[in-house]
């Protein structure tokens, strides 16, 4: 697998201009392989879309939240090559943001989704796309990896905190950008339901261990999180960005009341 950043959504363009930098802004070579992925979404189109109207697990304390399957955005499922693998259950959602821009139509989320996939796959060497869900800015929520919206599927969204997670990613930058009533509630909406198909509070909080050293904890580590917490509260980063990130109080909130019905 390969590291890399988030990748960036632009829409049409003709042409690339990277500006690599190095700590403290000091750089005296490129780094060996670096290499920039190129990704035309468009490549395989999305079939027509599906929903998940019902829900498949009853145990849930809330509904299950209408869910864009993954042959609704076009995934292309010969590039999966290894079943998803389960953990136990799912104690914690992280909520992310996928960076990039915030100049998208709703129509191109699909496109979008389709070119995460392809970079996570093709690009740094995952096995599926890392989160999920996703979720766009008006509100919709889209299947992320596969193995069953309802199942304690293994992901790859909060390096040390992948069992028993689930991770929730909103498209666009929310460093700038500020969420939307339904995009706070489509995240809620999610966590409610996931995090109540095993009996626990939407508003309360766990203590984890800590799976690798990832920079911010160290293996072994227990760390004190909320059901609801943002991608940085595990692994050093500045996503879900900090107006996503401050919304959180909120979302937790929301899925708290959902849950008590």
């Amino acid at each position: 697998m390969r590291a890399g950043t988030q990748p960036l959504w632009t829409g049409p363009a003709d042409g690339v201009q990277v500006r690599v930098t190095g700590r403290h802004g000091r750089l005296s070579r490129l780094p060996a392989g670096l290499r920039v992925e190129l990704v035309d979404p468009a490549s395989g189109a999305a079939s027509a879309p599906s929903y998940a109207t019902t829900a498949t697990a009853t145990a849930s304390t809330v509904p299950q939240p209408v869910v864009t399957t993954r042959s609704g955005w076009g995934a292309d499922e010969s590039l999966v090559k290894d079943p998803a693998t389960y953990t136990t259950d799912t104690k914690v959602v992280f909520a992310h943001h996928t960076a990039g821009t915030n100049d998208y139509t709703c129509e191109q989320s699909p496109d979008i989704i389709r070119a995460i996939f392809l970079y996570h796959v093709q690009g740094q060497g995952w096995n599926d796309i890392g989160y999920h869900f996703l979720v766009d800015k008006c509100g919709t929520v889209f299947e992320g990896r596969a193995g069953g919206i309802d199942k304690p599927v293994l992901g790859a969204q909060t390096y040390g905190f992948n069992t028993d997670t689930s991770g929730v990613a909103v498209l666009g930058n929310y460093n700038d950008a500020l969420s939307s009533p339904p995009v706070r509630e489509a995240v809620a909406a999610v966590a409610a339901w996931k995090l109540g198909l095993y009996g626990y509070d939407a508003a309360g909080s766990v203590v984890l261990t800590a799976a690798a050293d990832n920079g911010k904890y160290t293996k072994g580590q227990k760390v004190t999180l909320n059901r609801i917490s943002g991608h940085r509260d595990g692994y050093p980063t500045e996503c879900p960005g900090n107006n996503l990130y401050a919304d959180l109080p909120a979302i937790r909130t929301l899925a708290a009341a959902a849950q008590a019905g």
